[in-house]
């Protein structure tokens, strides 16, 4: 569920937060343009639109640039867990107009306490800027910063490790931009954006009773009547 900042009434709710298959809920705040995953998908024709009254032309071309190369990788990124990809575009004090990655992806693992994986992705964070165990409204993580190199420039990233309660994965989240700057900005974001995330589904009962059975409910009652 992809949705601006504040009330439930305020959301924008994205098509994949209705689903039945749907197992991981969250929240962006405006700025943000999804990637599709499906590779033969088009990125939402809105949200360019928006962007394009917002940013000056050159920066839009490179955006719509950025737009296309995710694309082109999203379904190597489906095949290795990836759940969701989104590019944001975001004033900067240093380069005017900065772009960002947002990015969410599932791991599996044997069966762990959350809590225990939590603290094993913090602990095995080596080199990171910052590695710490946090308590979130879905439960413990593992909140990592650090900057790095890719083709020759500095990233900032902020990783996040959610372990989902039924202790068999983790939601893996993280944010990264090439701005040299405000990465106070980004942190707070960052921090927004998990601090929202819902292993349970968070929508208004009205909208739940509009979901469709999933698959096994589907199954079970084809089944059994």
């Amino acid at each position: 569920m992809s949705a601006t900042e504040g009330n439930m009434d305020d959301f924008a709710i994205a098509g994949s937060a209705m689903s039945a298959e749907c197992d991981i809920w969250f929240a962006l705040p405006p700025g943000f343009v999804e990637v599709p995953l499906v590779p033969d998908s088009e990125a939402p024709a809105e949200g360019l639109e928006l962007l394009s009254t917002v940013v000056p032309e050159e920066q839009y071309r490179a955006f719509r640039e950025s737009i296309g190369e995710a694309r082109a990788m999203g379904g190597l990124l489906a095949h290795s867990g990836a759940a969701h990809l989104s590019i944001g575009v975001h004033h900067d004090e240093a380069d005017g107009v900065a772009h960002s990655v947002f990015l969410i992806k599932w791991e599996e693992l044997p069966w762990t306490p959350p809590k225990l994986s939590a603290a094993k992705a913090s602990l095995a964070s080596a080199g990171a800027r910052s590695a710490d165990l946090v308590d979130l409204p879905c439960g413990p993580a593992a909140v990592v910063e650090m900057v790095g190199q890719r083709e020759g420039r500095e990233v900032f990233q902020m990783t996040a490790c959610l372990p989902h309660p039924d202790g068999c994965r983790v939601a893996v989240l993280a944010l990264s931009t090439t701005s040299k700057s405000d990465h106070e900005h980004y942190r707070d974001v960052f921090h927004g954006i998990i601090r929202m995330v819902s292993f349970d589904n968070p929508l208004p009962p009205h909208m739940r009773e509009r979901m469709p059975e999933t698959r096994e409910v589907a199954a079970a009652r084809d089944t059994f009547g």
